[in-house]
């Protein structure tokens, strides 16, 4: 008899070990599921600029709002773009690197990016003027 409380007690010492790794285990996956999710909510709450710059010259718009990075697609950057005050009023936009596939590539990069915090679409002198805001220089801003 006490052999088989020996083996059960053993038994029972075994488990309680398993169970303890295991417990352990279990809390080390929560732990970084937690700080995983805290991470993701983070870079999807940071904000994206974007700018519209003059191909080859030193003057950009910079869009009047910041897009978090959770809500940056292509739809919605159209959306903010074509709130932009117009020079010609009632008219639409046209810029012609909104349907090139790199800027597909480049709101997918950005939406995936932890470091990245600008978009910027080239335009020409035409595309820009289009619009009824004042570019910015920046050739100071350029070492």
């Amino acid at each position: 008899m006490d052999m088989i409380n020996d083996i059960f007690g053993t038994l029972a010492n075994f488990i309680g070990v398993l169970s303890a790794i295991f417990a352990a285990g279990a809390w080390y996956q929560a732990w970084r599921l937690k700080k995983d999710l805290l991470e993701d909510t983070k870079r999807k709450n940071s904000h994206v600029e974007v700018k519209l710059r003059l191909t080859g010259g030193n003057t950009e718009i910079q869009l009047p709002v910041e897009l978090r990075r959770e809500i940056l697609t292509r739809a919605e950057l159209l959306g903010y773009l074509g709130m932009l005050p117009m020079k010609e009023k009632g008219k639409r936009y046209s810029l012609e690197y909104l349907s090139k596939r790199e800027f597909s590539r480049k709101i997918n990069q950005l939406a995936a990016s932890k470091e990245e915090s600008e978009l910027i679409i080239p335009c020409s002198k035409e595309e820009l003027a289009q619009f009824d805001i004042e570019p910015t220089d920046i050739s100071d801003k350029n070492p």
